[in-house]
């Protein structure tokens, strides 16, 4: 969403758990509100502007009463675009402006302050400068930003976006260096999720007693300095580019790393609702491989807020040396796989490509074969079926008598259309399923929709109700 609000100060954002949804809402200087949000709706993967609109109305039916509906009220409407005004007995106007793609809704509302009248054609300039582009692909800066968003909104709550157990370190999957996290109770987990296709993981953590926010990301230094200041640069300069107009007061400098080193600092701060600010310290930690980073902020204005964020600062201990070991990768992969497929699996193929190849230890055995289910189901469910195969191929080397891997060979088969080799792997799926994992059941081939690609198959279809 490139939003265009000359004109417009910012005066509030807002952002819902389970990164579904983010919002900004404007004002100008005379009577013009502005009200903007992108959000996902996993419920329907076939989004347009009108199936947006349509959506979104029914809701705005169910809350707001009643008014009158006009849809496309000044001509513009396109296949990208839908408008409708809504007028309400007051005489009242709200104008929207809907795009939609895949599994994404983009809605902004303009109306008018209380006692005030909008004027349509003044309106319709202003959304017209408002565009959607669904390819595009988010700088560092705006996953910042949305961090610090959804910071905010994390404060105000105290809810945590979820209960995941927290990982020792964070790494990355394609190299070394590690970031330990922060163990103790009075530091409370609200956010670990990767960005760039998995090539940033991200942690956040809420400290209620202090209400100081603390975020480490690690990643690979695309800088082209091999510095701790080559890895500030890069993150700042992204911050100011996209949210210049909301930060105040930036200075850069340094401070000890403990270990007789120096750590490149950040410190701004950011504009929230009215006249209130966000304090934002970082530090950066680098070399030629690898960015390590460290986020503080709270409200300013608090009492010692330099010292509490000096004090949460001191929880940043980069390793850039670090190597990753299979534990490292597996309880990342597990939490981000719950996420999204594909962002786990990288983590997976890490864990497996460190794990001895000659396992005696059963904790380690159960570990490789949840990280190969994995990887075949988030490949397998994004197209890749070579890749799929060629997992499980492997796994069955080292593994012959685990189930699962048979059972995905014949999704494999299915989806390629192969009765035949689907047949034979699902007889070798059964015959072995006394071996799952503890807790777990070879699944239903009938409910499966890989497995039911073959339904019309007669034969294949009366062998796969025979199995139990």
């Amino acid at each position: 969403m490139l939003l265009d609000l000359t004109g417009f100060k910012i005066t509030q954002t807002s952002a819902k758990d389970g990164n579904r949804e983010i919002g900004v809402r404007a004002h100008d200087a005379g009577h013009t509100e502005l009200l903007a949000f992108l959000f996902l709706t996993p419920e329907n993967k076939s989004q347009t502007a009108a199936t947006c609109l349509q959506e979104d109305l029914k809701q705005i039916r169910k809350d707001n009463g009643k008014f009158a509906e006009q849809l496309n009220p000044l001509r513009t409407d396109n296949s990208e675009t839908a408008t409708i005004v809504l007028t309400y007995p007051s005489n009242n106007q709200v104008l929207y402006k809907y795009a939609g793609v895949a599994d994404q809704c983009l809605v902004i509302q303009v109306y008018a302050d209380k006692g005030s009248k909008l004027d349509l054609a003044q309106a319709s300039a202003l959304l017209e400068r408002q565009h959607y582009n669904p390819r595009y692909a988010p700088t560092t800066g705006d996953v910042l930003r949305y961090q610090q968003v959804r910071g905010h909104v994390l404060m105000a709550s105290g809810k945590p976006s979820t209960n995941t157990p927290t990982p020792r370190m964070l790494v990355t999957w394609y190299g070394t260096g590690g970031i330990p996290l922060p163990s103790g109770s009075e530091w409370k987990l609200t956010l670990l999720t990767a960005y760039n296709k998995a090539a940033r993981p991200a942690a956040e953590f809420k400290n209620d007693t202090t209400n100081v926010i603390i975020s480490f990301i690690i990643s690979e230094n695309l800088s082209g300095n091999p510095t701790a200041e080559g890895c500030r640069k890069d993150i700042i300069d992204g911050i100011l580019k996209g949210n210049g107009p909301l930060i105040s007061n930036q200075t850069e400098g340094e401070m000890s790393d403990g270990h007789g080193g120096k750590f490149a600092t950040s410190s701004h701060f950011t504009q929230l609702d009215g006249t209130a600010h966000n304090h934002d310290v970082f530090a950066f930690a680098g070399n030629a491989k690898v960015c390590a980073e460290a986020h503080v902020s709270t409200v300013s204005g608090k009492p010692d807020e330099d010292t509490r964020l000096a004090d949460a600062l001191t929880l940043f201990k980069p390793d850039l040396s670090y190597h990753p070991d299979s534990s490292d990768y597996f309880t990342l992969a597990s939490t981000f796989f719950k996420q999204s497929p594909m962002m786990g699996a990288p983590f997976f193929d890490a864990a497996l490509k460190t794990m001895p190849a000659d396992l005696t230890d059963q904790d380690l055995v159960t570990r490789r074969r949840i990280a190969t289910d994995d990887i075949v189901i988030a490949l397998g469910t994004n197209g890749r079926l070579k890749q799929a195969r060629a997992y499980a191929e492997h796994a069955i080397k080292s593994d012959p008598d685990y189930p699962l891997n048979y059972y995905n060979l014949a999704c494999a088969d299915a989806e390629e259309g192969n009765a035949k080799d689907a047949k034979l792997h699902l007889q070798q799926a059964f015959d072995r399923k006394a071996n799952t994992i503890p807790g777990e059941k070879l699944p239903d081939p009938t409910k499966d929709g890989s497995i039911l690609k073959l339904k019309n198959d007669k034969d294949f279809w009366a062998f796969v109700q025979t199995l139990k």
